[in-house]
């Protein structure tokens, strides 16, 4: 049951399968030699593109002098074993090559002057690699510094989540260790009353004296001589909201009616 055209279309477009109607097209390897009526395609730097398609149309065949004068230069340097005249038609000229090492001479090769070097679509290709090289060399040093910025990355999150990881630990720490001495506090304050019921003592204000201390448990008239009277006895209220100690005025008043009765 052949597919939705809309359903195709998708997935078609994020790559999972191909119309049959799409051919595919083999990668076209790429050309150092350059286009064959281009007279810059000599220069190692210089590559072919559709301007000199369009453009350089070349030249058919050689002129008639060159030709001749060519001819005269072979008869007088002629070429030696594997090595053959090929017509340039981007420039109009012929050049020799070496059908065994590869190497090119616009002279012939017995000429005094005649240099030879490999062909610019060798050294063109050769450039073109290495260029190449440098850029793959470039990217993959790029790569290991981002590689090397995301573990820095990576280490200082991890520095973080670790200081948090302490910082919380230590509050939790400290939290039970104020839970325990709160425990601790209440333990001891009931160990003091387990085993025994509680006394008056125990009931009383804690900041009265006999409290903390080992005097008895009395009344603001307590102390006094005589005339208990005279001490204010009547307020009410725990000791430490009631009226204050009588002066020492009158304590010593009432002290002195003593030898009188």
């Amino acid at each position: 049951m052949p597919l939705p055209a809309a359903l195709a279309a998708k997935l078609s477009k994020r790559g999972l399968i191909t119309s049959k109607n799409k051919l595919t097209e083999p990668t076209k390897k790429q050309d150092f030699k350059g286009l064959s009526t281009c007279p810059n395609k000599s220069n190692v730097y210089h590559e072919c593109n559709y301007w000199c398609e369009r453009h350089w149309k070349g030249v058919p065949t050689p002129d008639p002098k060159y030709f001749r004068n060519m001819q005269k230069l072979l008869g007088k340097f002629p070429l030696p074993m594997n090595w053959t005249e090929i017509f340039d038609k981007g420039s109009g000229r012929y050049y020799y090559w070496n059908m065994e090492n590869d190497l090119v001479s616009w002279l012939p090769p017995k000429h005094p002057k005649s240099v030879k070097c490999q062909s610019a679509a060798k050294l063109r290709e050769n450039r073109l690699k290495m260029r190449e090289r440098e850029e793959r060399l470039e990217k993959e040093k790029d790569s290991e510094k981002q590689k090397e910025k995301d573990r820095e990355r990576d280490r200082d999150s991890d520095d973080e989540d670790r200081n948090s990881r302490s910082k919380n630990s230590d509050r939790r720490e400290r939290d039970k260790d104020r839970e325990r001495d709160r425990d601790d506090k209440r333990h001891r304050r009931d160990d003091r009353y387990r085993g025994r019921k509680p006394t008056k003592k125990d009931e009383i204000d804690p900041m009265d004296p006999a409290a903390y201390s080992d005097i008895p448990i009395g009344n603001w008239s307590d102390g006094l001589e005589t005339n208990k009277t005279r001490a204010d006895n009547t307020a009410s209220g725990v000791l430490f909201q009631q009226r204050p100690y009588p002066s020492p005025g009158e304590v010593l008043a009432a002290n002195k009616e003593k030898p009188k009765k």
